[in-house]
């Protein structure tokens, strides 16, 4: 299956398709999922000479990895002063570096092997949908300046055109520690990496069941067969039944983006003037920026059955008129959407099954270089399957409650959310 169009498919760099297994092969580690996660892993394997296979049922970063918004972010879901509140400042501090050093492991591997993807530092800013939230942004910045020296700033409702050309926010917070991407060309970079270091990947490749026979995995696909030592499953929001325990701990969330034509150059400079990642406060929120060639992309719009309708996308572009009214006219020359992962606590989780599976999952929306350092830990983790864990490897995967009523209670769960959306 090719890459469903995009603005990220249609300015792709140039690359051939890789073949589809077609006969039996052995290897030290397989992978199910050709994503950041699973090419991450296979690169930092290959960097030590072990030998991986990466099997992808479509192609290289055709899921999450190929369509997202391009934010190379810090942080995770829940704010760090949600997070010391529940684990202690200590943790807080950890979980944060570890963050930064997924966008510095990025930006290392981007420079090294001299991807061309559009990797910038421009930073991302945090938009305040409440005076309320204004103040929880506040009592962030406060928190992470003064017990990390992590330094923030805060943008004022009155300045917020410095930022952001919109009416509908109520100041916000910058973090000038983030990144942007093209997150197709890095993830197709990212392959090309991992195959010159030894890594071995087949695309058009589902793998149809994995069972266990002794101290062997044994993977079939329409085609093929696999057998190693060692199992990773990297395949967050389309995560199947490849693995109950992980189908039964991951929630699927569609999530949906339209972008405009081009823009004149002194309207998307005024629209979003220091080229920020944007993002608002809101549980639903909408997430949005200038793409490198003068365009302005809108993400939103939770979905929990994944299908695309003239309906969602529209109620997207609804959302981005709202943020920019000027934009009413302008004309939307791409739309696509995606499944993301989430978890029942909101991490990211990384870690080894009973029957010996590596995996990592659950981005929540933050996965674009979370999700290589993950890769990388997996890879250290089959090295050296003794080393002490970091607070992420240590954080407990749940299985979703009443999964078999899943569709229910996520329908209970939306609507609970945009009631806090509203008057909260």
């Amino acid at each position: 299956m090719e890459h469903i169009r995009s603005l990220w498919a249609d300015t792709a760099n140039t690359h051939e398709e890789r073949p589809r297994l077609e006969e039996s092969v052995t290897a030290d580690v397989m992978i199910v999922g050709g994503g950041y996660t699973g090419l991450s892993t296979a690169y930092h394997l290959a960097q030590k000479r072990i030998n991986c296979v990466v099997l992808e049922q479509h192609r290289v970063g055709w899921g999450a990895s190929g369509r997202n918004a391009g934010m190379v972010l810090t942080g995770y879901k829940p704010s760090v002063f949600t997070i010391a509140n529940k684990w202690g400042t200590a943790a807080a501090k950890e979980l944060l570096d570890l963050s930064v050093d997924g966008i510095h492991l990025v930006k290392e591997i981007v420079q090294r092997h001299g991807i061309e993807c559009s990797l910038s530092n421009c930073g991302n800013f945090d938009a305040a949908y409440k005076p309320s939230h204004y103040r929880s942004l506040y009592r962030n910045h406060a928190f992470m300046l003064k017990n990390f020296q992590y330094e923030t700033y805060m943008v004022e409702k009155s300045d917020l055109k410095t930022e952001v050309d919109s009416e509908l926010y109520h100041g916000g917070l910058v973090d000038p520690h983030s990144y942007s991407f093209h997150p197709l060309n890095y993830a197709l970079g990212l392959a090309d990496a991992a195959e010159s270091l030894g890594a071995v990947i087949y695309e058009d490749t589902p793998v149809v069941s994995v069972k266990k026979q002794g101290p062997t995995f044994v993977a079939t696909t329409p085609h093929g067969q696999v057998k190693a030592k060692h199992l990773v499953i990297g395949t967050n929001g389309y995560t199947s039944g490849l693995s109950k325990p992980l189908t039964r701990s991951v929630i699927p969330i569609g999530s949906y983006i339209v972008v405009t034509e081009r823009l004149p150059r002194e309207q998307a400079e005024r629209l979003i003037p220091n080229n920020r990642m944007i993002a608002d406060t809101k549980n639903f929120l909408y997430y949005f920026r200038r793409t490198p060639d003068d365009r302005i992309l809108l993400g939103g719009r939770v979905d929990f059955n994944g299908e695309e309708s003239e309906e969602i996308f529209q109620s997207v572009r609804s959302n981005l008129i709202e943020v920019f009214p000027e934009l009413r006219h302008a004309k939307i020359e791409y739309r696509w959407g995606g499944m993301l992962g989430f978890t029942f606590d909101f991490f990211p989780h990384i870690g080894q099954l009973e029957n010996g599976t590596h995996f990592a999952l659950g981005y929540c929306g933050h996965g674009a270089s979370i999700s290589t350092l993950m890769g990388k830990l997996i890879a250290l983790h089959v090295m050296e399957p003794g080393r002490s864990k970091n607070r992420l490897e240590q954080i407990p995967l749940k299985q979703v409650p009443f999964h078999g009523q899943r569709a229910i209670a996520l329908n209970l769960a939306t609507k609970y959310y945009r009631f806090l959306d509203r008057f909260f």
